[in-house]
């Protein structure tokens, strides 16, 4: 997905920005003097609860939405500025979290007030506090669903997942983000949409991906981009260089991300999940589930040449999206499917041989990767509160023996959510990148992909058609200096268009 600069910069330019000395006048001591995070069940015991509450109950009852103390203001911040399924999601929310902590404390009056964490491993029910729809309760708001678990996987845990970043083999950052946006999807209401942090449980849910995020860290094996601090550009890597820039004077240098204590934050656990929590009933179907979903067939697309640099090789079009689950079966031509092999076998190549210390090495500047896009997406009404999400596989096994091995051919999740992020940046597209995906799998014969999904449903789900894609399509995609290895006649640039 790309940056909606146009809305960015419109955002930048009002009212919003104010510097930080006015937003954080107290901004070092309060940093220097707190405690750890804790998980909500024990934070809910201390003095800081009230404090809390109290905070969110201002916050949503300012409606200056030019003012850091409206919960309305960090809500535009997130509408105009953060990433989602592209990099640096996790270092821009650590940023955005740190902020959003200093407010509070601002307007709570408590200069050690924490942001609580959800440890939805442990119970994946939503609390009670945040349930009760007793008047004047701030922490309510109308959602769809009150448990996360049909999110849940421990696959970011995995002792394969080595490295961290988006764009590198075996990355921890695109896997802990499947699980981050489907909770967004069960949970619903305006946690399905980017003004999610109207939502107090935002908060609480990104505290609990920093807290995930840091913990994986800590585990032996793991490997982080390396930086001083301060970031220098002789002994840091090139990843942490620049800003974070959340409103008009309010960024974050990216280093001071790497590390929650470089931004004065702990948390009261650093151990990972080993197990997910007990399973609801409302789960049980997709937990069960041990069989590819039946095969269908929709209209199929001719690939062609999508720009100077990209190619679809095989796609469908005009698919819904219902309560049903689904295989569809893309077939390659057999000079595609050749090309689809070279590309793989290089990832493969690289996962074996990729060297931990060098980070700056990322998929952009592979020759060549292997793209899923789900092309012009359109959300009926009463899905767009949620309710519901669809785990999407890539040629997932017709009958296996367990979750993990089902997991193991997991593309990612499509959702309210997703669709609400990419229709911000414009035309709704959302694409994957299968590359890595089909590398680790044992395969050498790329003719046909199947592309399966399973429908995950909360509470309270909606019915029928919820989603339409326009197409589905399996794209190759190259750097521009290897674009000449793309096949297809120039003229068919941009030909079609459903």
């Amino acid at each position: 997905m790309k940056t909606h600069s146009g809305a960015r910069r419109r955002f930048l330019k009002t009212g919003f920005g104010v510097t930080v000395a006015q937003c954080f006048p107290g901004l070092a001591a309060a940093q220097a003097s707190s405690g750890p995070r804790l998980e909500w069940k024990q934070f809910k015991t201390t003095s800081q609860y009230p404090a809390f509450v109290n905070a969110i109950a201002t916050m949503r009852a300012n409606a200056n939405q030019a003012s850091p103390g409206s919960l309305s203001y960090w809500s535009n911040v997130h509408v105009n500025t953060c990433p989602h399924g592209v990099p640096y999601f996790i270092s821009w929310h650590r940023g955005y979290l740190y902020y959003f902590e200093q407010q509070l404390r601002s307007v709570s009056g408590n200069p050690y007030l924490t942001l609580p964490y959800w440890d939805y491993y442990s119970y994946a029910t939503l609390p009670t506090e945040f349930t009760d729809p007793a008047p004047g309760n701030p922490l309510y708001m109308p959602r769809q669903s009150s448990n996360v678990y049909g999110a849940l996987s421990l696959a970011p845990f995995a002792s394969t997942v080595r490295n961290f970043q988006r764009g590198k083999s075996n990355a921890f950052e695109p896997i802990i983000e499947d699980v981050h946006t489907p909770v967004h999807d069960l949970i619903g209401g305006v946690m399905s949409t980017m003004q999610s942090p109207l939502d107090p449980i935002f908060f609480l849910h990104h505290a609990s991906v920093d807290r995930l995020t840091h913990a994986w860290s800590q585990l032996a094996g793991k490997t982080m981009p390396k930086s001083a601090n301060p970031y220098s550009s002789t002994n840091s890597d090139v990843y942490w260089a620049g800003n974070h820039v959340y409103a008009n004077a309010l960024s974050i240098e990216r280093y001071k991300t790497r590390i929650p204590a470089w931004l004065g934050t702990t948390y009261a656990s650093n151990a990972v999940p080993t197990m997910l929590p007990p399973v609801p009933a409302v789960s049980a179907a997709r937990a069960a589930l041990l069989e590819r979903p039946p095969f269908q067939s929709f209209r199929t697309v001719a690939g062609r040449r999508l720009s100077s640099t990209r190619r679809s090789v095989s796609g469908v079009a005009q698919v819904p999206f219902d309560e049903q689950s689904v295989s569809v079966l893309l077939r390659l031509a057999k000079s595609d499917a050749a090309e689809l092999a070279r590309v793989v076998a290089l990832c493969r190549d690289r996962g074996e041989s990729e060297s931990s210390a060098d980070s700056r090495v990322d998929s952009l500047q592979m020759p060549g990767t292997i793209k899923l896009v789900f092309d012009n997406l359109s959300v009926g009404t009463a899905a767009k509160k949620g309710g519901f999400f669809y785990a999407l596989y890539l040629d997932m096994p017709a009958v296996f023996a367990s979750r993990a091995e089902r997991e193991a051919s997991l593309i990612g999740t499509l959702g309210a959510f997703q669709i609400a992020a990419a229709a911000h940046h414009g035309t709704p597209r959302i694409e994957f990148d299968v590359s890595f995906l089909l590398a680790r799998q044992d395969r050498v014969n790329f003719g046909e992909l199947a592309l399966s999904w399973v429908r995950v449903d909360g509470d309270r789900p909606p019915a029928g058609k919820v989603i339409l894609a326009n197409e589905i399509r399996v794209e190759l995609a190259f750097a521009p200096d290897d674009a000449h290895m793309l096949s297809g006649d120039a003229e068919d640039i941009e030909r079609q268009h459903l």
